[in-house]
């Protein structure tokens, strides 16, 4: 690897340890309407044909808005083990490809049974290759398990598609599979975590869905729900209409929840029922209801403890109540309680998060005069607030004080203070404690490493970087993709694209596969380069490792090529995307409408739209705007005038852009 040296007129080499490339054969278009003319037309006449018949004939902008348990079933021998240990392996490394043909030579012997297919199932949802894990999972010629199906649902509730969750369950009955507790779970939890606030109602009819389908609830599925009617705002007649509804609708029995309710059926609240119900009333800011709380615990035979006034700290903290947080503080022994450290941590916290370091410097006093012992939190609490507010220096003294009090910096602490030297630009600093953390006992991290190698980066000092990254590894500490990524993105910043390149060949060679966001910074950086026969190459060997491109990748390699003209290139392109997500996204035709009018060629812009349009994507206002100043940077003010007033009256286009545009 060589981050030191440029040659700008040496091209990439992709062959030695990157998968060869396989170009697909595209076939050419068949309707000459739908793309632009290989002869530039007079502009004119682009513009007098192009923009009534296609711009100014579309439908109005729409408005913008803002690991697998382990499989079960027998029967497999060594052979099988090391079959799906080999499956694992690939998919690991991305190869799903060369996984799924492992696993058809392996069947056509006979040697493939479930635990190898649920290995590859597995594989492809961790590829994020959904489809091929469904197919997969529902057409395994050998009798599935449970645990065929549980990557298949996990995936798609991490995707929010409950439905086809719910869907799988039906699809392992038909096939004599019974579902397990823990899909149930995994389910509720996905329906929980809906956004706007509301999930718990997608929760509940969940939950009715589920018992519906025969699936044998727990009381841990029903208290999912009912955690989440308290976190989400429900109100106290909703969380007592669930409880009151899972004997008879969900065929569950409630344990300790709701105080009254529980008092009723003769299951009374203990301390945990309590710090629970406080935590959720802190959680949502109705200090005011702890008080009383407190005093239902005396009617009830609980005594509050130490860390439920450690509850009612951090939630009146969080709030920003911090003079009422001391305050509890203070009134604590008159309860008969000491506060603790976590007591003290949780207001020190607060006020430092506050930048109140006078107030937190009084704290501090106050837990010496108490006894209370300094932990290793409270100095990671000091050393976090010096460094946010660049006090490196004093944090120096801070690192000597931990050992005078018997704590010992550990990696966090370390990794803070490395942060800190980084962000004022103290990178020798931040070296120097890297290589000192051992000595002290304490063995630097992958964090610790990145955050040092970005320094070193954003000096552009490339041969420490690289001598760090070497050094990291011949310590003992794997880089992972964030930490390859980090270097990859400066240099592609930089215009060193070869030795990005060289970077992704390290990556295989320290078993790190390149993500999405490997291949999408190098491709971007050589399409920037002029390079986009090399970033074409580059996007074959990603989607042949079985990679799903997105739209930021075919955005940058769109662009590259409409800069240098080859606007049929970018149409075969197009017409491979097989993700019609992708395909209708207008963030992708109009970062190629945006190359041609940057380079003056506005006439090809209004053709490609029509091309737009064929594909079945409609413009949105972005589209129209680049349009607009195209035409006005090119000395065609009147067209573009007149193409904004129709685009206003037609409702393409918002009214305040007339007045943007200097148009009354």
């Amino acid at each position: 690897m060589s981050l030191a040296a440029s040659q700008p007129n040496q091209s990439p080499m992709l062959t030695s340890l990157l998968p060869p490339p396989t170009v697909p054969v595209v076939s050419k278009l068949s309707s000459a309407s739908a793309s632009p003319k290989t002869a530039k037309p007079t502009r004119l006449a682009a513009l007098s044909t192009s923009t009534s018949a296609t711009a100014l004939a579309l439908a109005p902008a729409p408005a913008a808005t803002s690991d697998d348990a382990p499989p079960g079933g027998g029967g497999e021998g060594a052979g099988a083990g090391r079959l799906s240990a080999l499956i694992r392996s690939l998919c690991a490394a991305g190869r799903t490809a060369e996984a799924a043909r492992a696993l058809s030579a392996a069947a056509a012997r006979g040697g493939a049974g479930v635990v190898a297919y649920n290995a590859m199932v597995s594989g492809y949802c961790r590829a994020g290759q959904l489809a091929s894990a469904r197919r997969l999972a529902a057409s395994v010629p050998v009798p599935p398990n449970a645990y065929t199906y549980f990557p298949v649902v996990r995936a798609l509730c991490a995707r929010g598609r409950i439905a086809d969750a719910l869907s799988v369950l039906d699809e392992m009955r038909r096939r004599g599979c019974a579902p397990i507790p823990p899909m149930y779970h995994v389910i509720l939890e996905a329906a929980c975590s809906r956004g706007g606030g509301g999930g718990f109602r997608s929760a509940v009819r969940v939950l009715q869905d589920l018992h519906g389908r025969g699936c044998a609830l727990d009381v841990g599925n029903c208290n999912l729900v009912l955690n989440a009617v308290c976190d989400q705002g429900g109100s106290v007649d909703e969380a007592l209409r669930l409880l009151r509804d899972l004997p008879t609708s969900f065929g569950c029995d409630p344990d300790v929840d709701l105080m009254e309710e529980m008092v009723r059926v003769g299951c009374p609240p203990n301390v945990v029922t309590f710090n629970t119900l406080i935590g959720y009333l802190c959680r949502n800011g109705l200090f005011e209801r702890v008080h009383q709380v407190l005093a239902q615990m005396v009617d009830h035979g609980c005594t509050p403890d130490i860390r439920m006034y450690a509850t009612v700290l951090d939630g009146v903290c969080k709030e920003g109540h911090l003079e009422v947080a001391h305050e509890i503080l203070d009134r604590m022994p008159s309860y008969g309680l000491k506060p603790n450290v976590v007591c003290y941590n949780t207001v020190l916290k607060g006020l430092c998060s506050a930048e109140r370091w006078e107030q937190a410097e009084e704290l501090l006093a106050e837990m010496f005069d108490n006894d209370c012992p300094l932990d290793d939190v409270t100095f990671n609490i000091l050393v976090d607030f010096f460094c946010q507010n660049g006090l490196v220096y004093r944090v120096i003294e801070l690192l000597e004080q931990m050992l005078e009090h018997g704590c010992v910096p550990d990696v966090i602490t370390y990794t803070t203070v490395i942060n800190g030297f980084c962000k004022e630009g103290l990178i020798d600093e931040a070296v120097m404690l890297l290589k000192s953390m051992a000595a002290c006992g304490c063995r630097p991290n992958t964090i610790s490493y990145t955050i040092v190698l970005k320094g070193l980066c954003s000096a552009e000092r490339w041969v420490d970087a690289e001598d760090l990254m070497s050094q990291m590894i011949e310590q003992g500490c794997s880089p992972n993709p964030v930490t390859f990524n980090t270097v990859i993105n400066f240099l592609c910043k930089k215009g060193l694209v070869e030795q990005a390149i060289e970077l992704l060949k390290q990556m295989l060679l320290n078993g790190c596969s390149p993500d999405l966001i490997s291949y999408s910074t190098v491709i971007d950086g050589l399409g920037k380069a002029g390079k986009t026969d090399e970033a074409l190459e580059l996007l074959n060997v990603m989607v042949n490792k079985g990679m799903s491109p997105n739209t930021i990748i075919y955005s940058s390699i769109a662009s590259a090529l409409s800069k240098e003209g080859r606007i049929n290139r970018v149409i075969q392109m197009f017409d491979n995307i097989q993700d019609v997500t992708i395909r209708s996204d207008a963030v992708l035709y109009n970062a190629v409408i945006s190359s041609l009018c940057k380079r003056g060629g506005t006439d090809r812009a209004i053709e490609f739209l029509a091309y737009m349009v064929s594909s079945g994507c409609m413009p949105n206002e972005s589209t129209y705007t680049i349009l607009i100043r195209g035409l006005a940077s090119e000395g065609f003010v009147k067209e573009a005038q007149e193409m904004l007033t129709e685009l206003c009256s037609k409702g393409a286009l918002r009214k305040h852009f007339m007045k943007h545009f200097g148009i009354v």
